[in-house]
């Protein structure tokens, strides 16, 4: 169901990296007032190549993969100027730590950059008119009732850009406001299935969970098996187009299926070895810092600098969190909570000034470092809660506690995709991304996860 998302991203992608490539050509004729010779290509593209590597990297970090961002232009050509600069930075440092000077690209390199994002500028204008939400659609036919189907349907019209269009909807709520939906066809009865998949071409078929056993429905499926159309269930495509596992289908059996399955080892030893050189950068960057950010921290008002906390880790162990005190000390223990354990909000009273710092740039999480040696914790996973947090969740939300199956972390899925979590329907939520990551986890979502959290980071977007 990623696929045409996907392929969408290729494309801008790809356009991008040729863009880049023509304003180095564009740069360095510009230098010279010439077209460069074959040795000088053969000398400078290969340096350039590399370079427009990393540019992409900086390029996913700063959102402008994310083909939302096309509905915004404003935001998008912000962030374009952002990338820009921070790559002028990061091609200056590149080329002067090579070993020795193979080329001098300083005005080369500003030209590069100027001449590139300004195709990159023309190629994403285009990309929003011929590609972003128009090309690559799948019609979808929706079967069934759910609230969830409810929710996609909002989502889809909110997110063309995912490459989906709900064209028809059979057996769908009674009640619903059809004028929110003015591109898409109500069918009542299950015998416009067939009809309607034909009449709107639909590419996939998404049925309710509560009626795929109905017998009528099931025969009409079936017939379907011929026509070369795609039928999946609600949970497939919710799955998709949120990120999150859908609550409705939370069993002892679906767990069983979906999670019990083991992590390759080989996995599981490059996670280890990477918690393990991040912690000890972690641990050297604390070392530097700690005088100076202790010595804010005591300033502004009494209280422990380290803050120590139990939380609770893998298979339901609880163990001591490490972080810099962001809170005002004031209950006995050193802690913020005078009426019993309670959520972090937004806008936090209790949090100091400089407290508010450390926490938006991260830097609270700095002492974490000793637990990402020892194994509490790993880079990447689902956030660790409080031991009463945890008992309240599991008596609030059935199977709460599968979340404890992998090792928490410092950042996770639930983290970069949702802020704070106050409420018990948005601690319902943050369940579904941790399952989301549990059930997918692999190293490429692991890397999306700590470049979207590098952007969080460089834009003190923090909790």
């Amino acid at each position: 169901m990623h696929n045409k998302y996907r392929a969408k991203q290729l494309i801008l992608l790809l356009g991008d990296v040729l863009s880049l490539l023509l304003g180095v050509l564009a740069g360095m004729s510009l230098r010279n007032l010439r077209f460069p010779t074959a040795q000088e290509l053969e000398k400078a593209i290969p340096l350039f190549l590399i370079l427009i590597g990393i540019w992409v990297i900086i390029n996913y970090i700063n959102g402008l993969y994310e083909l939302a961002r096309h509905k915004h232009r404003s935001v998008l050509f912000s962030r374009m100027l952002q990338a820009s600069m921070v790559n002028i930075v990061v091609g200056i440092m590149f080329f002067y730590m090579l070993p020795q000077k193979i080329i001098s690209p300083k005005t080369v390199l500003l030209l590069s950059v100027m001449a590139g994002y300004s195709l990159v500028a023309i190629w994403r204008m285009i990309f929003s008119s011929l590609v972003a939400t128009k090309a690559l659609i799948s019609p979808i036919l929706f079967i069934g009732d759910m609230e969830e189907m409810t929710e996609l349907a909002d989502l889809i019209y909110d997110m063309p850009e995912r490459g989906y269009a709900l064209a028809a909807w059979v057996a769908g709520p009674k009640n619903i406001d059809k004028a929110k939906y003015p591109n898409t066809t109500f069918y009542d009865s299950i015998k416009a299935i067939r009809p309607s998949v034909s009449v709107h071409t639909i590419d996939t078929v998404v049925v309710a969970y509560n009626i795929k056993h109905d017998a009528s429905i099931v025969q009409e499926l079936y017939e379907l098996l011929f026509w070369q159309t795609n039928i999946v269930s609600l949970a497939t495509l919710y799955e998709s187009i949120t990120g999150r596992i859908p609550p409705y289908i939370f069993s002892e059996h679906w767990f069983l299926d979906h999670l019990q399955q083991s992590v390759h080892p080989v996995y599981g030893r490059i996670r280890r070895i990477f918690d393990v050189i991040i912690g000890l950068l972690m641990f050297l960057c604390l070392c530097i810092l700690y005088p100076a950010i202790a010595l804010a921290i005591r300033i502004e008002s009494k209280g422990n600098i380290i803050f120590r906390q139990e939380r609770v880790g893998m298979s339901a162990t609880t163990f001591t969190l490490f972080k810099f005190r962001s809170m005002y000390a004031l209950a006995p223990d050193g802690s913020a909570e005078t009426e019993g354990v309670q959520f972090a909000t937004k806008n936090d009273a209790r949090v100091t000034h400089v407290g508010r710092f450390l926490r938006k740039s991260r830097i609270d999480e700095l002492p974490q470092a000793i637990n990402l040696i020892r194994g509490d914790i790993s880079i990447i996973g689902p956030r660790p809660e409080r031991p009463e947090i945890v008992s309240q969740l599991e008596n609030d939300m059935s199977y709460y506690q599968v979340r404890h199956l992998v090792k928490p972390g410092i950042t996770g899925w639930a983290q970069v995709n949702q802020h704070y979590t106050d409420t018990l329907e948005q601690s319902l939520q943050k369940l579904q991304y941790d399952l989301y990551y549990i059930k997918n986890r692999s190293m490429l979502l692991d890397l999306s996860i700590l470049l979207k959290t590098i952007n969080v980071v460089m834009r003190g977007m923090g909790q």
